[in-house]
């Protein structure tokens, strides 16, 4: 088998088993979907590959797929500007712990 279509819901899926410059000799199920602009190399091609196990698959791709671009995105922020760091003045040198504060003495 070397190429499935289907609809679920309101979208087509044309579904493709090639190749990819990345993996020449390797061969990938490459999924187009309407509504989409792009297509998706979603797993490599099985021996066993079936139109019955192969939508399922596809389906459940296509959906988590969606669900990842739903959730929000994680901002991480840059090394340098970590929270919670204490400021310049308040560190020693590498290895020379910081000045205590004098003690008082008993008069």
């Amino acid at each position: 088998m070397k190429a499935l279509e289907f609809q679920e819901g309101d979208r087509t899926f044309t579904c493709k088993a090639e190749s990819s410059p990345a993996t020449p000799g390797t061969l990938w199920w490459w999924v187009s979907i309407t509504g989409e602009s792009q297509r998706y190399a979603a797993f490599r091609t099985a021996e066993g590959d079936a139109p019955l196990n192969l939508r399922p698959r596809i389906v459940a791709y296509y959906s988590q797929m969606v669900a990842d671009r739903e959730r929000p995105r994680e901002v991480h922020s840059h090394w340098g500007k970590r929270r919670g760091a204490t400021a310049p003045a308040e560190q020693g040198a590498p290895g020379v712990p910081a000045e205590k504060p004098a003690e008082k003495t008993p008069e």
